[in-house]
């Protein structure tokens, strides 16, 4: 039932891919959702994209989908694969347009028999279609509550946005009227952006939504990949990340220090600036792409953030720290599911040590840059603004929405 038997080659349909990932995710046998359906080798293109939709709408809408289903089972704990056939289905229903109601519920429960849950298809066809009763013939909105009656929302924001409820506690001191399109907003994946390499020719495309400067944004992310990124006149990066080199504002041949580098992004945009970079990473399993992402723009050290061996040399010293992701959950979609206490605490205790460690590395005058993916104030203002013996002088929060990831920075410079 769990799926650990299974082998993810052998799987030739959408339904069961996303399940069988599904499944490996919450058992802890695969990290990424996106990594287990690549797995799947017998899904053709079309199958493995709904099978990566599938599995990351149900991620996303987890809470949302069993809120709904609970209103006909039994209280209590239920089968996974109960709960999984539901999540499925729900999604099919509410948050594609595409799929018929009819073939969202009948080719979920043929996965339900084949993954050995036959004892199981009678509940679950029976929730199913009082599911497919809630389903409203035009759309409201984007996202699976635009399919829903209002009235069946459930009356938790955390539940409706499939966020833990401790994410929506620390938040609530930046959500106003409108906080239910920004908690939606946290689960919507930006599209894909590049960014242009300097000196490269100007990046053409019949999916390009947008530009700014060297920035482009793709309806087709293929397009993109296959063309200016695959011939080295762009890279991916999202535009959060020119926030944080913008609000730093480094001059050129400034010496930088960019202490958790990995996988590389930001670190070649420094380079591209005309900075002077070292890039450092603490895993050696990481160094490997930070130096292709690099190919000699800029050297590679490893180290340990909180114990550096290097001087306090540099002009500006860059620190962005592992965090919750909270800011990209839209792609990071499994990273929701680990927003609590219990993996919150040794983060913020090692934000508070790699920045108070790259501290010492500044030279005087220098700036000390501390930024994360994050959009939780306990992992952004209450790590920077605690340092002692440095003081703000730019802070910038960054939503997300359709053209970026969420994320946050600030610019610290010494007191006195």
């Amino acid at each position: 039932m769990t799926g650990s038997l299974i082998q993810p080659a052998a799987l030739r349909d959408a339904r069961s891919a996303a399940w069988w990932a599904l499944a490996e995710v919450a058992s802890g046998r695969s990290e990424r959702l996106g990594e287990a359906i690549e797995s799947c080798t017998a899904l053709d293109g079309r199958d493995a994209a709904l099978a990566r939709e599938l599995a990351l709408g149900v991620a996303r809408n987890e809470r949302l989908y069993d809120a709904l289903a609970d209103r006909w089972l039994k209280p209590g704990r239920q089968p996974e694969a109960l709960r999984l056939a539901l999540r499925l289905a729900a999604h099919q229903l509410f948050g594609l347009d595409r799929i018929p109601p009819h073939a969202a519920t009948n080719d979920t429960l043929l996965v339900l028999r084949r993954m050995g849950g036959q004892r199981l298809v009678g509940v679950a066809n029976a929730v199913m279609r009082r599911l497919a009763g809630l389903r409203q013939e035009e759309r409201s909105s984007p996202g699976p509550l635009g399919r829903l009656p209002v009235e069946v929302w459930p009356e938790s924001p955390a539940v409706r946005h499939g966020l833990p409820d401790l994410l929506v506690a620390d938040l609530r001191s930046q959500l106003d009227e409108g906080a239910d399109s920004k908690l939606a907003a946290l689960g919507r994946a930006p599209m894909l952006c590049t960014r242009s390499r300097p000196g490269a020719p100007a990046v053409n495309g019949a999916s390009i939504l947008r530009r700014d400067g060297p920035w482009t944004w793709w309806d087709d992310p293929e397009e993109a990949l296959r063309g200016p990124v695959a011939v080295g006149h762009a890279v991916v990066q999202d535009f959060a990340q020119g926030h944080v080199i913008a609000a730093a504002a480094p001059r050129p041949g400034a010496l930088v220090l960019d202490v958790c580098a990995a996988p590389g992004g930001k670190a070649l945009a420094l380079a591209d600036h005309g900075c002077r970079v070292i890039a450092a990473d603490n895993a050696a399993s990481r160094l490997g792409r930070l130096l292709r992402t690099l190919d000699g723009a800029a050297p590679v050290v490893l180290q340990d953030g909180r114990h550096p061996a290097l001087a306090a040399a540099f002009d500006v010293v860059f620190v962005d720290a592992p965090c919750s992701n909270t800011g990209v959950l839209g792609r990071r979609v499994e990273a929701r599911w680990r927003y609590d206490r219990r993996h919150l605490g040794p983060l913020e205790v090692l934000q508070r040590d790699l920045l108070a460690a790259a501290a010492t590395l500044v030279a005087d005058g220098g700036k000390l840059v501390y930024s994360t993916c994050s959009v939780s104030p306990r992992e952004n203002q209450a790590i920077a603004q605690a340092l002692p013996g440095w003081r703000l002088l730019v802070e910038q929060l960054t939503w997300p929405d359709q053209w970026q990831g969420g994320g946050y920075v600030a610019v610290l410079v010494r007191i006195g």
